[in-house]
């Protein structure tokens, strides 16, 4: 695959969680693994296999809960079939807590390759309010201009109005950004509908090796 990033954009937008981020271990081994001890019986692939519907169906209880408490509570009772208060405050814990996850191969050292060639930068997810303290202990808001939270803005990917507010916060016109990410919904007809550029990071790039190979074309 062969990308060429042009000479007149001035800056990156990066999705989180898929592309920047990727947990440490599978989601419903961590919600297996907690769900247990509160008399769950779900094995982990029927954890695995009820997840994405139930991310889906709740997306609706984000808007107004910058917690996404209430989100959070629907999602793991219909994945689990456990619906105490007392699994979601661990698993919220869980998640919160930079341990949980690592920066996606490559990423810290592309992340650098951009500062260093002057490109602003900024992380733009749908995702509640401890992306930033997850962020920080990673060593990911030392590196970027701007953080871009849905629960902090009030509007999701794919709506161009969050892909507006980076850019506002970047100082660059939307022609002038391109948006990095793994979804095809959120991330590149969002972006493109907001009129900024966007690439894969699978399919277009391989991975952040190819966005600094891109770099280079």
């Amino acid at each position: 695959m062969s990308v060429t990033i042009g000479p007149h954009v001035r800056a990156f937008s990066i999705d989180a969680a898929g592309t920047l981020l990727r947990l440490r271990e599978p989601v419903a081994a961590t919600y297996h693994a907690h769900a247990l001890a509160f008399g769950a019986t779900r094995s982990a692939p029927e954890i695995a296999a009820a997840f994405p519907e139930a991310m889906r169906s709740q997306r609706m209880l984000r808007a107004a809960d910058p917690g996404w408490r209430g989100f959070w509570s629907a999602v793991v009772a219909r994945t689990t079939g456990c619906d105490a208060p007392e699994l979601l405050d661990a698993l919220y814990r869980h998640f919160a807590e930079p341990a949980a996850w690592r920066l996606a191969d490559g990423a810290e050292h592309a992340l650098d390759v951009l500062r260093a060639r002057g490109f602003r930068i900024a992380v733009i997810s749908n995702w509640d309010d401890r992306l930033r303290s997850t962020l920080g202990g990673l060593g990911v808001l030392a590196r970027i201009d701007a953080l871009v939270v849905s629960a902090e803005v009030g509007v999701e990917k794919p709506d161009p109005r969050i892909f507006a507010i980076a850019c506002t916060e970047l100082g660059v016109p939307p022609g002038e950004l391109v948006h990095i990410g793994d979804d095809d919904d959120d991330d590149i007809a969002g972006a493109r509908a907001a009129g900024c550029g966007a690439l894969h990071i699978e399919r277009d790039l391989g991975g952040f090796a190819g966005l600094v190979r891109a770099l280079d074309t």
